[in-house]
């Protein structure tokens, strides 16, 4: 299936987004609400009356885990950029975007 990887900085969102989408709760369990590993999972959408499955992977924002972004990045065929409104871009944001640029 096509992969989709949220990316962004920390604490911007990303794994309420992705828990949004795949109706669950995983970042309340969160230790202090940080995602600590990449987070993959599957979501079924109807296209044109047919079944679809769309892959998502939900990135860790700190700037520890830049690594981990960069391999998301790697297997990706679209990356969601994730920018708080009351933050703005910062630069785990900025790391994002050239990740997927790369990739």
């Amino acid at each position: 299936p096509p992969v989709v990887t949220v990316m962004g900085h920390v604490d911007h969102g990303k794994t309420s987004l992705s828990d949004f989408i795949r109706k669950a709760k995983v970042a309340a369990g969160e230790a202090g609400g940080i995602t600590q590993a990449i987070g993959a999972y599957n979501v079924d959408v109807e296209v044109d009356g047919e079944k679809k499955t769309i892959c998502f992977l939900d990135t860790p924002g700190h700037e520890a885990f830049s690594a981990m972004r960069a391999r998301g990045a790697r297997v990706t065929d679209l990356a969601i950029i994730i920018v708080a409104a009351d933050d703005g871009v910062q630069p785990q944001t900025r790391e994002a975007v050239s990740h997927a640029q790369v990739s």
